[in-house]
């Protein structure tokens, strides 16, 4: 199963999250979708997460979670530029309830659509997986380019 978590938080790296949902509505097609359910503040689960942060915030006091932060904000009801890290403070935020929704896939059917795994397959590291990506993308200018939600 492969779990995410956080929608809207990473455009900033580059994520395009209208391929994003044309890449779910694909997968739900092909079965491998197990559908989003919502994270809220009454889950204990979401409870032990805000519990957490402070640890982790702590343990790395340079690089402040801007996805966890983001993301326990979305569950707690905050909106648009909410600025509750200082890794943030010369970007604008836009928080928001879709946040807080996991999207649940089968594992196997996600990696049948992923047209460089074999490249992936020696990489540890974020920069590495960025960098496969990036070259993959480069090879094939015919590939979408960014696309914006139109809503």
């Amino acid at each position: 199963m492969l779990i995410c978590l956080g929608f809207g938080v990473d455009t900033f790296h580059g994520v395009a999250h209208a391929q994003y949902l044309e890449a779910v509505a694909a997968l739900t097609r092909s079965g491998a979708s197990l559908g989003p359910w919502s994270l809220t503040p009454y889950l204990s689960e979401a409870q032990r997460y805000r519990e957490t942060l402070p640890c982790v915030h702590e343990r790395t006091p340079d690089l402040p979670s801007i996805v966890s932060s983001s993301i326990l904000d979305a569950v707690e009801g905050q909106f648009g530029d909410d600025q509750s890290t200082s890794g943030t403070q010369r970007s604008t935020l836009f928080i928001n309830p879709l946040m807080a929704l996991y999207w649940a896939f089968n594992a196997v059917g996600v990696a049948q659509r992923n047209l460089y795994l074999d490249r992936l397959q020696e990489t540890e590291t974020f920069a590495e997986v960025s960098q496969v990506s990036a070259a993959f993308r480069e090879e094939w200018p015919e590939l979408k380019s960014w696309e914006s939600i139109p809503l």
